[in-house]
């Protein structure tokens, strides 16, 4: 296949989704693995909180966060290591990070609310809503796709 070709048959929306979902989870994924436990900025935050107080403290909660944000990042990768950013390929495996994009958004906004950082969670809002229509633009080229 010539560059030309390849360059014509480039989603390069999907590209970019693909390529931002990888950077934001990817990058905060990393950090989170590379601390040494939970950090922190992170206990101060919620250790008052309900969330403290389940059995095993906080840790579930954070490892939830880092777990599906690696989960989010791995499924991104798949789908541009697949070339599901040509129009020729379907994006089953960015739908998937997508969708799961939209929990995490849900997760990271109700620890916001949950602590009072009402800015914070308006921009996990506008995550969710920038993330759903990024959804809504993978699930319609889709569906062009295939007819």
């Amino acid at each position: 296949m010539d560059l030309k070709r390849v360059l014509k048959d480039t989603d390069f929306p999907i590209l970019a989704i693909q390529l931002l979902i990888m950077t934001t989870f990817g990058l905060a994924s990393l950090a989170k693995w590379g601390g040494v436990g939970i950090p922190e900025s992170f206990v101060g935050q919620f250790g008052e909180t309900w969330l403290g107080a389940l059995p095993g403290g906080l840790f579930l909660p954070f490892y939830t966060i880092v777990i599906t944000e690696t989960v989010a990042f791995l499924l991104a990768a798949v789908s541009f290591f697949r070339g599901e950013w040509l129009k020729s390929r379907g994006n089953t495996w960015l739908k998937s990070s997508l969708v799961l994009s939209l929990f995490i958004f849900v997760i990271l906004g109700y620890g916001l609310r949950l602590t009072s950082q009402f800015s914070g969670a308006a921009n996990a809002f506008f995550y969710f809503g920038s993330t759903l229509i990024a959804l809504w633009y993978v699930e319609r080229t889709g569906t062009e796709r295939n007819n």
